[in-house]
Order: C-alpha cells, then structure tokens, then sequence
C-alpha cells in the first residue's frame, strides 16, 4: 500500500475522523486529507506521533514491512512489460519507478522490473539509454546491498553483466567477488529424502528440475566454449564442440528450434550465404520448438510458468522480430527467400 492507503486504512481501523487525527498532530483536517488522497506527506518530524496514533510502527507506516507474494511479484512485473510494449520504454520507466515507491522493500520485485525494463532496452535506440540505465543501475545496488543473500547474489550478478558490457572491467570483478561461493547443494538429499518418506511426485520434481537446469547449464557451457574457439578463429576445434550442443539439445529435449540456431551462429561465424538462409528458414518454420521442452517427458512433474498457450504463429513472429534486429545476418536480409520469411 502507498502510505495514503496506509493512513486512511489504520485511521478507520481506529474508528478515528480526519478531523481527530488532525487535532491529535497539531495539524489541520485538509492536510490529512490530502495526506490520504496522496496530494501531499506528511513532515517527516510527524512520522513517529502519526505512526502513534494510528497504533503502528514507523516501518509499517511507510510501508517497509509490506511483503508480496511470488505470483504478485510475477503479475506486477508482467504489467510493467506490458507497459512496455504497448506504451514505450518511458512509461514502462514510470510505471517501475512507482511500483518501487510502493514497495521499497520488496528486493524480488524491484530485481525483476529491473530486469524486465533491462530487457527490453537491448537494441533499443533512444535518446536517454543512458539515463535508463543509470536508474537500472541504482535499483539494482539496493538490491545487491540488501539482507536477502539469494536475492542479492542475482542483483549482483546483472551489474557485472552491465558493467561487462559498458566495459567497466574492475567494477564488473569487484561486484563478482563479492557474491559468496556456495558449494552446498541439498538437492540430492532432499530428493532422497522424498523417497523415503514415500513422496514419490516431490521427489521427481527435484529430479526433473536438477535434470533442467543441468541441461541449461551445458548448452551454456558449450556455447561460451565455441565462442571463444571462433574468437580464436578455431573453426574446425568450434564445430566438433557444435555438434556436441546439438547433441545436447536433442538429450535434454530443448527443441529443434535450438539446434537450428546453433546451425546460424556457426553460418554466420564463416560467413556461408546459403547455410545461414536456410537456418533462418528451419528457425522460422521450427518456431513452435523452442517450447518443446516443456511438453517433454522428461519434465513430466515440473510445472512450468506458461501464462498462456502459445500458438505456432505466435512464436514464429517472435522469431521474426528477434532475427530483424541481428547485425550479424544483414549479408543475407536482401536475399528475396529471407526478404519474404521475414516481411
């Protein structure tokens, strides 16, 4: 709630009028009333003798102990990226910034717009980039320094990506080396422990979501791997490393879509004209696969965050939008086969 919200909500709980709150404060009754329409605040020196008479502490007050559950936190976060994209990035911003003004101590919400807003300035070519990202930065050092270690860790983990981008070596480092190692992993035993105890289902669902993540984790391994051996210009060393990804793809049930992919970033890498057209081709016409993963029988018992079902056109189009704005394939987007797939 806004401290207005707050006010209006405790003063009728204290079966109290504007009028007798005013009183109270030494403070006139249309000041309360704007306190509660959020025209104005009240002093900051009237915090601890409003707090008083609306018998509750300061932090609740200003609503620092207000906590949000994780589907609020999803639903607030989607709005703001539904914001967006149907209003631009600015009114995004605004939305985000007042969302944070409501719930300034909810580090896992202000994480996500964070990321969300970050998203979705990739690419984009605006004015004040700049000043976004300063105000990205800012939020998410409030999370990074907060008691939350989980929360903070991820925090932490996004500015040494965005200093990495802007080529801010030391500070990346420095923000790296201060996120704890943790070697402990309860998953296995939590897992066992669930089969014990005859909770069959609980017990998959570790399973299946360490099999996921591990699956992630090796694409990714391989990924980074390739792209150094092509940053070395060892292309004959970064295809068997390729196919090894591809394999992994199809083990881990993520989708031909993924392989496909694979097949135009190595395309691309050496410049071939006609394996980089019909990637694009295989990725467009294989779209829907990207979502393979999670009708898989490997991942029976996960559920999986689907807010809606997405049709085949749907994903194609996101396909589309993404390959429009890749610089790398721009040798190809004349090519009246790629022309027409992506118009």
């Amino acid at each position: 709630m806004m401290i207005s919200e707050v006010i209006r909500h405790y003063r009728k709980k204290e079966n109290l009028t504007q009028e007798q709150v005013a009183d109270y404060l030494n403070v006139s009754t249309p000041a309360v009333n704007k306190w509660e329409n959020g025209v104005s605040y009240p002093d900051i020196t009237l915090l601890p003798s409003l707090a008083r008479v609306l018998k509750i502490d300061v932090n609740t007050l200003l609503a620092f102990n207000e906590e949000l559950t994780d589907t609020e936190v999803k639903k607030l976060t989607k709005e703001v990226g539904e914001t967006a994209s149907k209003e631009g990035i600015k009114k995004a911003f605004e939305k985000g910034n007042d969302l944070i003004k409501q719930y300034p101590g909810c580090d896992e919400l202000i994480l996500m717009i964070s990321e969300v807003l970050r998203i979705y300035l990739l690419g984009l070519q605006i004015d004040e980039k700049e000043k976004y990202e300063r105000k990205i930065i800012a939020w998410l050092e409030i999370v990074a320094a907060g008691n939350k270690e989980k929360t903070a860790s991820m925090a932490k983990l996004d500015l040494a990506a965005i200093y990495r981008e802007k080529k801010e070596y030391e500070k990346a480092q420095e923000v790296l080396d201060k996120i704890p190692e943790v070697d402990v992993d309860k998953k296995i035993q939590q897992a066992i422990l669930f089969e014990s105890m005859d909770k069959i289902d609980e017990a998959y669902v570790v399973w299946e979501n360490k099999l996921w993540k591990n699956g992630h984790d090796t694409l990714t391994a391989l990924s980074f791997i390739i792209k150094l051996l092509y940053k070395e210009k060892r292309f004959s060393e970064a295809e068997i490393y390729l196919e090894r990804a591809k394999a992994a793809v199809e083990v881990f049930d993520f989708g031909p879509y993924h392989k496909h992919e694979l097949d135009l970033w190595h395309a691309t890498e050496n410049h071939e004209k006609e394996k980089t057209i019909k990637a694009i081709i295989n990725m467009i016409n294989d779209a829907d696969s990207m979502g393979y993963a999670i009708k898989s029988k490997l991942y029976t018992h996960m559920k999986f965050d689907v807010t809606n079902n997405w049709t085949k056109d749907k994903y194609k189009d996101l396909v589309k939008r993404g390959l429009k704005k890749r610089k790398n394939i721009d040798f190809v987007k004349d090519d009246p086969r790629v022309k027409s797939l992506l118009e």
